[in-house]
């Protein structure tokens, strides 16, 4: 369902700072991937383009932009920006990475949960604010096998809120004006434009269902799509992996019949010992 936004007032706010300089949001996709028990994890990307980058949208234009000033905005990169995020999350239980792709930065957001109540829970408690907010998804088993994964499409986006307006609010991290090339608030901007969600997917097994959110014009504009409230996928899920043994305290399948093997051939042996001693005492006794 197509959400109403200002986009006509940010139309021509981002015509005017467009004449004196560039940037692009961050984009954001998201996966959920779940497995027959219920388990599983939720990766989140965001793609944040470097300054020579060309601008959303425009790859095939005649005369395409560049982004030209993100680093203005976005004052910390790599670890450091791994520590402010961690810093802003309600959620502890997850795992941070920054690299590289292409001339681009990818950061990438990951948590596992161990059922579709924990994942639930996890999900409000990095929502924050927006904790009452995020629907329970449900999961539900088909008669031919099959399982059927449902969730709000706009749990992403409220899970994520809370980062994105602590990262704009945090001035060691981000500078509003661009360090004086242009004040986003100036123009009637305020967090919610250093993000977009561009998809949101849900995995079950071989199969992926995708909502697309929003998608960037040849001009570099969003343009919102007409997604669905609900992402719904059926597939047949994997089973979970085992979980292995702890380094140093447990033992392989080829140790466990190493083990095994010469157990047998020590048991052997002492069999032997036995019988030919007693053959031995029988032949004394004559």
């Amino acid at each position: 369902m197509k959400k109403t936004k200002l986009f006509a007032v940010l139309a021509i706010c981002l015509a005017i700072v467009l004449m004196m300089t560039a940037c692009q949001a961050a984009l954001i996709n998201s996966n959920v991937t779940v497995n027959a028990d219920g388990s599983g994890t939720k990766t989140i990307t965001a793609v944040i383009y470097s300054d020579d980058a060309i601008l959303a949208g425009e790859e095939n234009a005649a005369e395409p932009g560049t982004v030209g000033n993100n680093s203005k905005y976005l004052l910390v990169s790599g670890e450091a920006l791994v520590a402010k995020i961690k810093s802003y999350s309600a959620l502890e239980d997850i795992d941070i990475t920054v690299g590289p792709d292409g001339g681009n930065t990818v950061v990438t957001i990951k948590y596992a949960f161990d059922s579709i109540e924990n994942y639930t829970e996890k999900t409000k408690k990095l929502a924050k604010d927006n904790a009452d907010k995020i629907e329970a998804p449900t999961f539900t088993k088909n008669d031919d096998g099959t399982f059927t994964y449902k969730e709000k499409t706009e749990n992403t986006q409220l899970s994520l809120d809370n980062i994105f307006l602590s990262l704009y609010n945090d001035p060691e991290a981000f500078s509003k004006d661009g360090q004086g090339d242009c004040d986003l608030e100036a123009y009637g901007y305020d967090y919610t434009c250093i993000y977009t969600i561009m998809s949101v997917s849900a995995t079950i097994g071989t199969e992926t269902n995708t909502v697309q959110v929003n998608e960037y014009n040849d001009s570099n504009t969003i343009v919102e799509q007409d997604w669905a409230d609900y992402i719904e996928v059926t597939g047949k899920p994997a089973q979970t992996a085992p979980v292995p043994a702890p380094a140093g305290k447990g033992l392989s399948t080829g140790a466990l019949i190493g083990i095994i093997a010469g157990c047998v051939v020590a048991v052997a042996v002492i069999v032997a010992i036995v019988v030919a001693a007693s053959k031995k005492k029988k032949a004394a006794a004559k």
